[in-house]
């Protein structure tokens, strides 16, 4: 009993329990989503060069995915608006994951993943109304954890990395990502019908779908431009942008090269790939738990700068890895500053935009702004993989100017004056 109540002290677990209605149904439901996702990741660059796609071709595959999610960004906001949070996540998973993961399970070439891209990058709308299904009717002071909790039920996914590793190891890179892409699809699939059926509509959901139902999405595309310009005069959401967009491409080409690094430059067997997410999964599981009191956007500058500063270190230590005895350790040490960093930068950059933006107008200014990191960094993708193919250190190097980018952009948001009120 005595460890049961320590258990349930614990501050994020404590969060967890006692959470009701939708924040229940979108944190409780996301293992279905997270885990299989992050036991695929690991993999995807090489199965990709499995099939012969060159570091060129999958940053074009990228690009594609953010121009696709760009497109998706500027309709999400007008979709959700019109549709509701429930109708309009459940349509859109189903499009921009279940369809990708059954493409990439019968995959033969890059054009199946160009295909896989344009479906994909429909998760933007999603993101915004899953977002806001799991937050408009939750406690404000409660979003940051709530976010760090979706991770942590991602991250779960580091108990079972030994088994796709094995399974890699036995049976190749190509054969296991087609079986792990079939699981996915099935288990996300039944994720979404499942929250669809367990959540209910919110209350700004069901306002804004009365004042939207006698309007055409085409006239509500035209009004988008008065909030366009409402976005672009509020400095704190630009310099929000900015963050955004760089933890946005970041993540991408962390995703995209690491995998191919190890390989290809430090020559590290594609089966210890999974130990590297397991390692990776462990640590910011540990630290978000750890963290769980100190996270706040009302105190983001010291915490988000030392996560600018761990990740940047990290690859820093990546570049200079000399390999042969060294490159396992060296490579584990990487992952764990990268591990710390993100246990900090996913709940703060992910709750930062719904914090500082106006409720009622929500769904749109987080369509448009999402919109706008998708376009900033849609063409940087194709650009870094055309150089990765001369030479695999350049979007490590990228990795480190944008991040110094973001330091001070996160700088300049704490010198604005503190908001009077936060949503």
């Amino acid at each position: 009993m005595k460890l049961l109540k320590k258990i349930r002290n614990i501050y994020l677990i404590d969060v967890f329990l006692n959470l009701k209605g939708n924040p229940r149904a979108c944190i409780w439901l996301e293992p279905l989503w997270g885990i299989p996702y992050n036991l695929y990741v690991p993999y995807v660059a090489l199965f990709q060069a499995s099939l012969g796609m060159q570091p060129s071709d999958i940053g074009i595959v990228t690009s594609i995915f953010y121009a696709s999610q760009a497109i998706a960004s500027v309709l999400s906001g007008v979709v959700t608006d019109k549709l509701g949070r429930r109708k309009t996540t459940l349509i859109f998973d189903t499009l921009s994951w279940s369809v990708p993961t059954f493409l990439w399970m019968f995959a033969q070439n890059k054009y199946w993943f160009m295909a896989a891209a344009l479906f994909n990058g429909l998760w933007e709308i999603t993101d915004n109304s899953w977002g806001l299904l799991m937050i408009e009717d939750a406690e404000s002071d409660k979003i940051v954890h709530m976010y760090s909790l979706t991770s942590v039920m991602g991250l779960i996914a580091a108990f079972f990395a030994p088994i796709s590793a094995v399974a890699v190891d036995r049976f190749g890179v190509t054969s296991t990502m087609r079986v792990l892409f079939g699981i996915t699809c099935v288990m996300m699939t039944t994720k979404f019908v499942t929250l669809y059926l367990w959540s209910k509509e919110t209350q700004v959901g069901i306002r804004r779908m009365a004042a939207t139902r006698n309007k055409s999405i085409f006239t509500s595309l035209i009004e988008l431009r008065d909030v366009f310009l409402k976005i672009i005069k509020d400095k704190r959401i630009v310099l929000t942008l900015g963050i955004m967009a760089a933890f946005s491409l970041v993540n991408a080409l962390s995703t995209d090269y690491f995998g191919l690094y190890l390989k290809n430059k430090l020559f590290i067997a594609e089966s210890n790939m999974a130990l590297f997410t397991m390692v990776k999964s462990i640590v910011r599981l540990l630290c978000m738990f750890l963290f769980a009191r100190v996270i706040s956007t009302d105190r983001f500058l010291r915490p988000m700068t030392c996560a600018w500063v761990m990740f940047i270190l990290g690859q820093i230590i990546l570049l200079v890895n000399p390999g042969g005895a060294l490159a396992m350790p060296l490579a584990f040490v990487q992952v764990v500053f990268e591990a710390i960093a993100l246990s900090i930068l996913y709940p703060m950059t992910s709750s930062i935009l719904f914090l500082n933006v106006d409720k009622e107008e929500r769904a749109r200014i987080n369509g448009l702004i999402l919109a706008l990191v998708s376009l900033v960094t849609s063409v940087f993708p194709a650009l870094i993989g055309l150089m990765a193919d001369y030479n695999l250190n350049v979007p490590f190097i990228a990795m480190v100017l944008v991040y110094d980018l973001a330091i001070y952009l996160t700088i300049e948001i704490h010198k604005l004056p503190k908001k009077e009120e936060t949503p």
